[in-house]
């Protein structure tokens, strides 16, 4: 550990990594760059935007039996949205990086070299990359420009450095491959984690985050449009973009100061089943419709649209719903991938899935607030997987690449959470329905149907008969193709 007096204020700045080679003032934001003989002033540096992370300096944690402390950040922002890097020190010597975005957190580790690293330009969502005997593959591709940084660094960064990174996953490991300085891309190497399984301490408060970003995080908050005047509401800290219901700007968030990015044409009004704010009571806790989109199918030769609603809790945080001709979906967005991610029959949780549909898809309509920017126009292509009532989806853009796991809910239980009257529609007939419902209303139907057909067509002797037994065909065809469906998922 160094202690030194800041060239600047005279306040002292603590390196307690030898490998530390900068380091921000927390006083006056000077950024100390050191040598082996001096350390020096080389400018401010923007303050980081306090975005309700629970992580600042000190926190300390463990990760693989070894305990850690955080002692630098950087935070870095890209055309949908920021995020944080964490700079951990171990016990040990080490060091890592502790990413933070959107409630998901990812520790790795450097290592000392990317050996057959593929040139930045030329990986896209979906590249593959092996590492140590694991095929991984291409999350996201992105240029980040460094916003603003504290604590201690191992490496010199300002106002306008750029990160150069591709991340990649397999299961729930995690590889970046950092392109941000010349020669050789740096490579990481770690997992995906979460904040209690590593026994974080020292983590902000609500009344912490509070006092220094100005609201409690995940409360609502309602401001002015910066476009129109008209009022929007938005979750504090958690969902940063917001699409005005009333002139339909895209507006960010990010900072105390509401900035339009881009305005869009009047859209209409569309009619949903839930509107915005409305608030579902979800396994005893309330959850807040806080943005819907409308998407429409392409490149598949069918019309077909459906309505997605993102529902956030501050406590348990985001997952969607999705509504498609009378039928829901509850989706959870997965920070851990299946294995054989890019394969016919991927593997998630020791459940094989079998490949169902591909197609695009087109967001045609937008409004309320969201943790990444979206916009009306954006496409991307989605592949389905099934298995024994679950889905396994894959979404990719140009940009990145993104898996969730969906559940069938009956429209009566939706109905139930936001005390609204949904009748389950989903029809027997439908290869897509429930294989235990398709047989009971077969049953059903077939009891009725022979209640009231029976007398006539023994009244009616052969003719009479045949129609009967074309008639039960007709009610148990549909179960039979939905059983050899549901076998084939």
């Amino acid at each position: 550990m160094q202690k030194v007096s800041c060239p600047s204020c005279g306040a002292e700045v603590t390196f307690r990594s030898t490998a530390s080679v900068m380091a921000v003032c927390d006083y006056c934001h000077s950024t100390l760059l050191k040598d082996a003989e001096s350390v020096k002033d080389i400018g401010k540096m923007s303050d980081v935007l306090e975005d309700y992370s629970p992580i600042q300096i000190n926190t300390s944690g463990v990760y693989l039996d070894k305990p850690f402390t955080v002692v630098g950040r950087i935070q870095l922002r890209y055309e949908a949205g920021f995020w944080n890097e964490w700079y951990v020190l171990f016990d040990d010597g080490g060091s890592g990086w502790l990413s933070d975005a959107s409630g998901q957190y990812v520790m790795t580790l450097p290592q000392e070299s990317a050996t057959a690293a593929p040139e930045f330009e030329s990986i896209v969502p979906g590249s593959r990359y092996t590492s140590q005997g694991t095929t991984f593959f291409a999350a996201d591709v992105r240029t980040a420009q460094c916003i603003a940084g504290q604590g201690e660094l191992p490496f010199k960064v300002g106002n306008g450095w750029q990160a150069k990174v591709a991340d990649f996953r397999a299961d729930n490991r995690f590889l970046t491959l950092d392109y941000s300085e010349d020669g050789e891309p740096r490579l990481y190497l770690g997992r995906a984690v979460n904040l209690h399984e590593m026994r974080c301490q020292l983590l902000r408060s609500d009344d912490e985050i509070a006092s220094t970003a100005g609201r409690f995080k995940g409360k609502t908050t309602a401001l002015a449009c910066p476009s129109c005047g008209g009022g929007i509401k938005y979750q504090a800290g958690m969902a940063f973009h917001v699409v005005c219901p009333s002139c339909h700007a895209e507006v960010d968030c990010s900072t105390d100061k509401a900035i339009v990015l881009q305005k869009h044409k009047e859209l209409g009004q569309v009619q949903t089943t839930l509107s915005l704010g409305d608030v579902g009571n979800i396994n005893q806790m309330k959850y807040n419709v806080i943005g819907l989109m409308k998407c429409r199918e392409t490149n598949s030769g069918e019309f077909s649209e459906w309505v997605e609603y993102l529902l956030f809790n501050a406590n348990a945080g985001y997952f969607w719903l999705v509504e498609s001709d009378g039928e829901w979906e509850r989706i959870q967005v997965l920070n851990e991938w299946p294995e054989s991610a890019m394969s016919e029959t991927p593997t998630f949780r020791s459940k094989t899935y079998k490949k169902l549909y591909e197609y695009g898809s087109v967001v045609i309509y937008a409004v309320g607030a969201f943790n990444w920017r979206v916009c009306v126009g954006d496409r991307t292509r989605i592949i389905d997987f099934g298995s024994e009532g679950e889905k396994l989806t894959v979404e990719i853009s140009h940009k990145e690449m993104g898996w969730s796991l969906s559940k069938r809910i009956p429209a009566s239980t939706v109905g139930q959470w936001f005390n609204k009257p949904l009748a389950d529609t989903s029809s027997f007939f439908s290869p897509t329905g429930d294989k235990a419902f398709s047989a009971k209303a077969a049953k059903i139907y077939s009891i009725l149907f022979g209640v009231l057909n029976v007398p006539i067509a023994f009244a009616s002797g052969m003719d009479g008969l045949m129609v009967l037994l074309v008639g039960l065909a007709l009610l148990w065809i549909p179960v039979f193709f939905h059983e050899q469906i549901a076998e084939a998922e």
